[in-house]
Parts: structure tokens; sequence; C-alpha cells
């Protein structure tokens, strides 16, 4: 009696490639592109069982290099492989030109998806605009990314954060924490809510969501 014996083969692909970087820098969300691999002894991916990925950099995003460590019929080789890796991130942009010292609004503004390797690292988020109007320093033309470098004295402090109420001589220091109740930029008066006594006082605001105040009365 004859037996037809079929012996099932599991190689790798760059599917599991790109699913093994995806895991090693957590980015589900992010778009990878393998570019090349340099793989021990002129094999193929296909011809290796299973890999595990170590990334050789700490650049979130770009070009990388990662270290690869295939596995064949219990035998282990180690391998690189040169990948691009990118996400999509909503940016803003003015749908006119926007002159120095003018208002603008959300509705002013036009929100695009763009390659995160591609915008200013200080570009805004429609999250951080929403519901605000906001002056410019400086010209921005239309469909400019839109940066914090553009804005004018941007707010330190915003109704509804939580900010530090300190009281301060030369002879002591006390805080309470507190909620703003009230926008402010730094140096200016801002009302604020005395969580340990739920007294409303007011104070000057100043950077790391900090309140000065004479007294907690």
């Amino acid at each position: 009696m004859n037996f037809l014996v079929i012996i099932s083969l599991i190689s790798l692909t760059e599917s599991d490639i790109v699913q093994k970087i995806r895991q090693e820098i957590s980015c589900d969300d992010c778009d990878i592109k393998v570019l090349s691999y340099h793989l021990p002894f002129g094999k193929k991916i296909e011809e290796f069982d299973s890999v595990e990925i170590i990334s050789k950099d700490t650049k979130a995003y770009g070009r990388k290099i990662f270290t690869a460590y295939f596995a064949k019929e219990g035998k282990n080789f180690i391998g690189t492989i040169f990948a691009y890796v990118d996400k999509m991130v909503q940016v803003l942009v003015p749908t006119r030109r926007v002159e120095r010292n003018e208002k603008l609004s959300f509705s002013d503004l036009e929100i695009k998806f763009v390659p995160l390797t591609l915008v200013p690292k200080d570009f805004l988020s429609p999250d951080e605009i929403s519901g605000r109007e906001i002056s410019l320093k400086v010209p921005v033309a239309k469909g400019e990314i839109l940066r914090r470098a553009h804005i004018a004295d941007e707010l330190v402090i915003r109704k509804g954060d939580k900010v530090k109420l300190v009281l301060e001589n030369p002879k002591f220091y006390i805080e309470f924490p507190a909620i703003a109740l009230s926008d402010a930029k730094s140096g200016e008066e801002i009302k604020v809510r005395n969580l340990n006594s739920n007294k409303v006082v007011y104070g000057r605001a100043k950077e790391g969501r900090i309140v000065i105040v004479n007294s907690f009365d």
C-alpha cells in the first residue's frame, strides 16, 4: 500500500516582516515600506521559518535600521532590514493668506492629511485650535502648514487646566492644587478655584501652569 505524505512548509513573506516591524515600534497606523534586506549567505526571506526584529536606532520615523534574527529548522541567522516608517497626521492650513496680527479662527482653516516626516516639528493639530481664536505674529500664506512659531503670545494657562496655586515670600513657600476658570497669557491676571478650600481667587499666570497669589483669601 502506498501512502502520499504532504508536508506543509511555512515560509516568511514581506508582509510578515512588515507586521514584525509594526509590533517592534508599537505603531498600528504607521505606513511601513521595506527598502532592502541584508540576509546571511545570500539567502532569501522565503527560505526562513520565522524572524524576530529589533530596532537599531532611536528614530521614531523616517529611514530606520532593524536587526533581524531569522530561524530555519532550529538554526538561527542574523541579518539587517532597512525600512521607511511614516504615518499620516492632521495639519491645519489657512484657506487664504493671513496677515500679521490678524485674528484667525477654525473656520479660516482647512484640515489636511500629511506624512509626519514632511511636517515641521511644531505643527498645530486641529485639537489645539478648535474653539479658539488666535493671532499670528507673522504672515502665513494660503496652504502653508500652521505652526506654533506663527502664533503670537500663546496662552500659558487655559480654562479647565489643573494649575499650581503658589504663595511665596522669603520666609515660606505654599502651594495648593487649583482649576483655572479663565484663560491667561504669561503675566496676565487669571481666575482660579482653590481645590483645597473651594474658594475662587485671582493671581498672575506663569509658564508651567503656575498661578502666583498674594494670599489664599
